[in-house]
């Protein structure tokens, strides 16, 4: 998953410039669909709204300075402009609900941007959004891995030379 996540990154610069910027990720229905299947066993939900992202970054911001950590900046310049946060992760749950889930994320991510595709060793990673071209910036944008049964929404927006000197540096 970590390789995929490296790949995203990696790529996201070309498939920003790649996007057409009619779909967008519908941030309703999947905060709709999380609520719905949140008490089911097995799934294991995180939301962050602004207020606790703020809380989040704050503490990232001082674990970079007190460790010196290169990385845990890069990371914050990342998501200076992300407000909301949702992790929603299945693997626990029974075959049959892991499908059913599936497929409904499937059919919920239908009218959106695919941005890329990754696959790895048979891991698969989808990776959905909007790209701004007036702002340079990639929006609300989605990470949804059938095959590790997780779904990452980060709403917001991270710049795309942000996203270019982090690469350079690395």
């Amino acid at each position: 998953m970590k390789r995929l996540f490296l790949y995203f990154f990696l790529l996201l610069p070309l498939a920003a410039t790649a996007a057409a910027p009619e779909g967008r990720v519908p941030k309703t229905r999947i905060s709709q669909f999380i609520t719905e299947y949140r008490h089911c066993e097995g799934v294991e939900v995180v939301r962050l709204g602004r207020v606790s992202t703020a809380a989040l970054k704050g503490v990232i911001r001082v674990a970079a300075r007190k460790e010196n950590d290169p990385d845990a900046r890069d990371f914050l310049k990342l998501i200076r402009n992300v407000k909301g946060l949702y992790v929603f992760e299945y693997e626990d749950c029974k075959p049959a609900l892991r499908d059913k889930i599936n497929r409904r994320l499937n059919r919920l991510l239908t009218d959106s941007d695919l941005l890329m595709e990754a696959s790895d060793e048979g891991e698969r990673m989808q990776i959905y959004g909007l790209y701004d071209e007036r702002t340079e910036a990639v929006r609300d944008f989605v990470l949804f891995s059938p095959s590790e049964c997780a779904l990452i929404c980060l709403f917001g927006s991270i710049p795309m030379d942000t996203v270019s000197s982090i690469l350079k540096e690395k």
